[in-house]
């Protein structure tokens, strides 16, 4: 989960106003998760980059599979990701947040439990 870097590029060399859509969109997502009333779970099986980080640290609970990945790659194509920076830095502390904005390294389920971006990793071997 997360936002098609390159297509962000591609609107940004563009001038399309594209791109204040889809952050628009995706803030209204986050702001509706953080305001409900009820707990918000997210579950990882995969890769969460840029939004899906802001998805996953908006949420009350998250939950990762062993093989989920997490990164927020914006700095590796010149933006800096500072949507889920917002999120990040309330949920992970600030040393680690700014790791992952400022190298756009992607880490491992079981660092981001170590982190505090997930409450645990599942490992997935384990079911039937």
């Amino acid at each position: 989960a997360g936002h098609d870097l390159q297509e962000i590029r591609r609107n940004t060399e563009s001038g399309s106003g594209s791109n204040a859509a889809i952050m628009n969109l995706c803030s209204s997502v986050m702001k509706t998760i953080v305001r409900l009333k009820k707990p918000v779970i997210a579950q990882v099986e995969g890769i969460a980059t840029a939004a899906g980080c802001q998805l996953v640290a908006s949420c009350d609970l998250a939950y990762a599979s062993n093989n989920a990945k997490f990164a927020t790659p914006g700095v590796n194509i010149g933006l800096f990701c500072s949507t889920p920076a917002v999120a990040l830095g309330r949920c992970i502390h600030r040393k680690h947040a700014m790791s992952m904005l400022l190298t756009g390294d992607m880490i491992s389920a079981k660092e981001a439990e170590r982190i505090g971006l997930v409450n645990a990793v599942i490992d997935t071997a384990d079911e039937t």
